[in-house]
């Protein structure tokens, strides 16, 4: 865990900021991307949503049109790449404020994270190929994953927080023995 508390320097986190940032531009504002899609339909991509139902993606689906369903596909390229960097990101900054000295569980939640959101884009994938004759079971596991990856991020935002709480009571504290 030393070695990691020693890459995640303030360059590395700064980096890895602005590439979040530059994905998430392109997921946004990039041909394919969530601004192109509500343009078409006024809705927005299923990854936002806590869960989805075969009537919500139906609709999602059929509002788009073919063009949405082939940006979504499209979208989908980048959705494989964001997840590696907001976990990498949320665990250099929770190595940076927990500063394990052996394996700590609690770093590697963002991970989960990823992990979760990688099978809610490979079950959308799925549905939007298969639209619109959805396998009851892929509708039901993408919004598992759903659900699964946006608990997983509140609570890697809950862990920062109490994280960075704890730090800054540490700091106060040796700041006042002084």
């Amino acid at each position: 865990m030393k070695e990691l508390s020693n890459f995640f320097t303030n360059t590395i986190l700064v980096l890895l900021l602005i590439a979040f940032f530059i994905i998430n531009g392109l997921m946004n504002l990039g041909e394919g991307g969530i601004y192109d899609l509500w343009q078409l339909s006024g809705r927005l991509i299923p990854d936002l949503n806590f869960y989805q139902t075969d009537e919500s993606l139906n609709k999602m689906f059929s509002d788009w049109g073919a063009q949405g369903r082939l940006y979504y596909v499209k979208y989908q390229y980048r959705d494989f790449i964001y997840p590696i960097i907001y976990s990498v990101l949320l665990t250099g900054i929770l190595i940076r404020l927990i500063r394990p000295v052996t394996i700590n569980f609690w770093v590697l939640i963002p991970s989960f994270a990823m992990l979760f959101d990688f099978a809610e884009n490979y079950y959308l994938r799925v549905l939007v190929y298969d639209f619109p004759d959805f396998i009851p079971l892929n509708v039901k596991l993408a919004s598992i994953f759903s659900t699964l990856k946006w608990v997983t991020i509140l609570f890697v935002f809950i862990l920062i927080f109490i994280a960075w709480r704890n730090r800054r009571k540490s700091y106060l504290a040796k700041k006042s023995k002084y």
